[in-house]
């Protein structure tokens, strides 16, 4: 749904919304004007100044559009349809409206997704140094800390607080997020340009995992890994959010340490548990961040109590004190702990915690505390 209807569907009036209608009847300008508060989901841009908007054909109260799609199996026909029938709908003196769509040709789809993603470079314009996009890379010492989980609830959370998030699944070996977000579908590809699968949840994510079948093992030597990721950095229209959640791969290994230098501007949110092990092993990794010149925004302490359901009161039961040894070695602090909530089903796409719950809580203050920070330019030195 586009960004402006979903602002107003639920308005029970809707003339306010109503665009005037000429004396003579319905006319294109009016279609037109209308059409430009629809948005092709994928690229985010309306579908006017995409030139998607190809023939418009008024018969009394009756309007057909014509849409030039990128492709024509476009998984988001459906969807851009609907918005369409639903923002003219509302406007005056329009009572019924069909949408047809066509094809672009091959020159127009090149010439189209070389003025969204540019020329070929080494890495898309939301990963380099003058973009708006800030970049939090999510790491952790080792795995089963709920590094995964850490970064989907973050992403949610800035979702939830009116920030633009996308996510992107370096952790080649070990992805989840498909399976978290419950989206396991392969993503679209138009002229060699990648578009992050939005998957049920709302969540923009781009993953390995989609790109292989679901069970399959990826057994690749790590410069195929780099290169792998380097394509993801590079190839997908990210189309420069508020913020890309990058869920790195634990440890201080060759993969964690190349996506690191990678995206020099990163900031690195450290992930432990309370145990003193795990603690540990968090700190080498935010240790490897620092020396690979990213900034250590802070610590999150997952699984860091469980709530009494009879009197209220918090039950350290992994014991220790992870977080707060984490962010004094880092010289850092904790930006939230997490507590545990077993999740009842375990289903995929059930990763994310209900907006009420206590984790949800701790994570809106985790990402109120980010989206709070003021990242300095750094000035270029002539």
């Amino acid at each position: 749904m586009s960004d402006w209807f979903r602002g107003r569907k639920n308005n029970s009036n809707g003339d306010e919304n109503r665009a005037p209608v000429a004396s003579g009847g319905v006319e294109e300008a009016t279609i037109r004007t209308a059409l430009k508060d629809v948005r092709d989901p994928e690229l985010g841009r309306d579908l006017i100044s995409l030139n998607m908007i190809r023939k418009v054909a008024i018969s009394g109260s009756s309007v057909t559009v014509t849409v030039a799609l990128t492709t024509a199996g476009c998984p988001m026909k459906h969807r851009i349809s609907g918005d369409i029938v639903d923002r003219l709908k509302m406007v005056e003196g329009v009572e019924a409206v069909d949408v047809d769509f066509g094809e672009m040709t091959d020159s127009d789809r090149q010439n189209l997704m070389t003025s969204l993603h540019g020329e070929a470079a080494e890495l898309a314009p939301a990963f380099t140094e003058g973009s708006k996009t800030r970049v939090i890379a999510v790491v952790s010492g080792k795995g089963g800390v709920g590094k995964s989980t850490v970064a989907v609830n973050l992403a949610a959370a800035l979702d939830r607080a009116g920030k633009s998030v996308e996510i992107l699944d370096a952790d080649v070996y070990g992805s989840s997020i498909p399976v978290m977000l419950g989206a396991m579908e392969k993503p679209n590809v138009v002229e060699g340009v990648i578009f992050p699968i939005e998957s049920p949840t709302g969540l923009k994510f781009i993953s390995m995992g989609n790109f292989v079948n679901e069970g399959q093992a990826i057994i690749w030597r790590a410069p195929i890994v780099n290169k792998a990721l380097t394509q993801l950095m590079r190839d997908v229209y990210w189309d420069e959010p508020d913020f890309i959640i990058v869920d790195m791969p634990p440890g201080t290994g060759d993969v964690a340490l190349t996506v690191a230098q990678m995206i020099p501007k990163a900031e690195a949110l450290v992930v432990t548990t309370p145990q003193a092990d795990a603690a540990r092993v968090a700190a080498k990794a935010g240790k490897m961040a620092v020396q690979a010149h990213l900034k250590v925004i802070g610590v999150v302490e997952n699984m860091a109590y469980a709530e009494c359901p009879d009197c209220g009161k918090e039950l350290r039961i992994f014991g220790g004190d992870g977080g707060n040894a984490v962010a004094e070695e880092l010289d850092s602090k904790i930006l939230g702990r997490v507590p545990i909530e077993p999740d009842a089903s375990g289903e995929p796409g059930n990763a994310l915690y209900e907006e009420d719950s206590a984790p949800a809580r701790a994570f809106d203050e985790v990402a109120a505390s980010i989206a709070a920070v003021k990242v300095r330019k750094k000035l270029r030195v002539l």
